[in-house]
């Protein structure tokens, strides 16, 4: 077997990778305000940088290496706010990356065989509280190992789709399906 050199993911149009280091962050933010500016809406513009600080902090902290979503408009094509994050993840000595997994969610955590191998796939659903109320995140995790046999070591991605609890199911639903579908494309490169 060659040694692997990392992976590719197919991302539908208008989708950005950000890699959540220094430089990322200020592309990040630079595209934020821009898209203020678009919209003309300049008084949300420091709100909204303090907040993806803030949440570029907690991705730093988890080690997520990159994320990726939809900010760019493409004509004819309606985004949801999905974005999908990337990050290594080690098992315990002792567990396979999939048992380690499970100790990560107390969501129940599905097997799937696939072309590329077992991919483990899970989904919570959280409801917002305080200033959040009234808004639910849906998340679906997916858990790739490395090819190799019996390994600890793999990539988590964590889609999440935040949404006003009185948001049209079918869409919720058409959400999770583009990022199944997103995920059935992930390869070791």
């Amino acid at each position: 077997m060659t040694a692997l050199s990392g992976f590719r993911i197919m991302m539908p149009p208008g989708w950005s990778q950000y890699r959540v280091d220094e430089e990322g962050r200020k592309a990040f933010i630079a595209r934020i305000a821009e898209r203020m500016k678009q919209i003309g809406r300049p008084d949300l513009d420091v709100q909204i940088r303090m907040m993806a600080t803030s949440q570029w902090r907690r991705l730093e902290q988890t080690r997520t290496h990159s994320i990726y979503l939809a900010d760019r408009e493409i004509e004819g094509l309606t985004h949801l706010p999905l974005s999908i994050a990337v990050r290594q993840h080690v098992a315990p000595i002792g567990a396979t990356f999939a048992a380690g997994l499970r100790s990560l969610t107390t969501a129940e955590v599905v097997t799937f065989d696939t072309a590329i191998g077992p991919v483990q796939r899970w989904e919570t659903r959280v409801a917002g509280t305080d200033d959040l109320a009234g808004v639910t995140v849906r998340s679906v995790g997916y858990g790739f190992a490395l090819p190799e046999q019996d390994t600890r070591r793999g990539l988590i991605f964590t889609a999440s789709l935040p949404y006003p609890d009185d948001a049209d199911p079918a869409l919720v639903e058409a959400a999770v399906e583009l990022s199944d579908s997103i995920m059935e494309t992930f390869r070791w490169r």
